[in-house]
């Protein structure tokens, strides 16, 4: 491109020497015309040459858009504008044209959205006033579900063990794995009179209990999944108290967002409204004694080893975020905490959806619990079940079963 406009700016200047010389002999009056003649030739290919930079231009720009969603919907995080813009800026870095503007959004489908617009500095259509032309471009990535998807995750590695089924335990999760990544003696236990229906039951550990019960499809010595969410979560803000000690004795009560505090006791069977947004536990707990909880998007997280214990008869309908910041994260915890129980106690039926990300608690679920949800995925330490019907599928944070350090199976451009 440098040669052919080393070329054309020559060919200029000869035909400006020519005019000259034209000019000065009055007898070459045809010579005159044909050289007026050329110079709208000239000027065109020189403008046909910008726009050809400017056509090479824009195809550097989409390719760099391209590649900049993709990294942002790969990596998945809240942060995963930032992911993209870095992305864009690495790959324009030694183009011919300059970035003007670009944004990074989710579409109402979930989709990674990116847009840039730039400008290539002309050369000969400055003779024209045309200072620099404009380019833009949109690309669009879409993520694929992993057809094979992990609902629940057991981290511990040294538990012994990281799942225990007791006596009436029955969990039907047909359409999702569970991983046990222990390696303890025994990894995983499973007693007479349970249940365990998945697509596959991962253990890392070789030495398995078997007392009974139902099990298919499981596999000692397996390799399991890392767990993809690990520091990849944000972190509300938690430094104000923006309620403490709260105290609900029965009746109905519309619970708002922010830090709760202290201990927040719920007695006598309340029903419990949360309206939509984050509500942080922070520095005690929640003790619930009986009644119903209802919300929709809905995040509960935890900055320290605050719990909820769910005491007596409870009916839980709670269900994450949708889109935004929080998006599936139904309940979450600080990265580094110590690990802690965390028990659920006859539940009078759970309908839960999003992510739980507790991977510090040891979570036991007891005496009669339900809990059923097409949209649950659960990280946590290590799992107790006694006495539970429990019946789940993969949320839409998905865990791909193929080991990827990844929530998704696959990202593509949307065409």
């Amino acid at each position: 491109m440098g040669l052919l406009r080393t070329f054309l700016c020559r060919r200029a200047l000869e035909l400006r020497d020519r005019l000259v010389l034209c000019g000065s002999d009055r007898s070459g009056n045809i010579g005159m015309i044909a050289a007026l003649g050329a110079i709208p030739l000239v000027l065109a290919t020189g403008i046909a040459v910008d726009y050809a930079r400017a056509s090479a231009a824009k195809a550097d720009l989409q390719a760099a858009v391209d590649a900049a969603v993709l990294a942002g919907a790969r990596d998945a995080s809240a942060g995963w504008s930032s992911v993209a813009t870095g992305m864009l800026s690495a790959s324009v870095r030694t183009k011919d044209f300059t970035v003007a503007s670009s944004t990074f959004t989710q579409d109402a489908s979930g989709n990674y959205v990116g847009t840039a617009t730039g400008t290539v500095k002309a050369t000969f259509s400055g003779l024209v006033s045309v200072e620099t032309i404009p380019i833009a471009a949109t690309a669009t990535a879409v993520t694929k579900a992993a057809s094979d998807k992990v609902c629940i995750l057991l981290l511990n590695t040294s538990a012994t063990p990281g799942l225990l089924l007791n006596g009436g335990a029955n969990i039907n999760a047909s359409n999702c794995q569970v991983h046990v990544k222990s390696t303890g003696n025994p990894a995983a236990t499973f007693n007479a009179s349970t249940t365990l229906s998945t697509k596959k039951i991962c253990v890392a550990g070789s030495s398995v209990l078997d007392n009974g019960g139902t099990h298919p499809n499981l596999s000692k010595g397996c390799t399991t999944v890392t767990d993809p969410f690990a520091g990849t979560l944000p972190t509300p803000s938690s430094s104000t108290c923006t309620y403490t000690n709260v105290n609900v004795n029965g009746g109905t009560f519309t619970a708002s967002p922010g830090v709760y505090c202290g201990w927040t006791n719920l007695n006598s069977a309340p029903t419990i409204n949360f309206q939509p947004g984050v509500y942080v536990i922070k520095g005690g707990g929640v003790n619930v004694n009986g009644g119903t909880w209802n919300g929709t998007g809905v995040t509960f997280y935890f900055p320290d080893t605050s719990y909820i214990q769910f005491n007596g008869t409870t009916k839980l309908n709670l269900s994450a975020p949708t889109s935004g910041t929080y998006a599936n994260l139904l309940m979450y915890e600080a990265t580094g905490l110590a690990k802690t129980s965390f028990t659920m106690n006859a539940t009078n039926g759970a309908n839960l959806s999003g992510l739980i990300h507790l991977p510090s608690r040891q979570l036991t679920l007891n005496s009669g619990a339900n809990v059923s949800s097409n949209n649950l995925t659960m990280v946590l330490d290590t799992l107790t079940v006694n006495t539970v019907n429990w019946t789940l599928d993969s949320s839409d944070k998905i865990i791909a079963a193929s080991g990827s350090s990844g929530s998704t199976a696959g990202v593509y451009l949307k065409q």
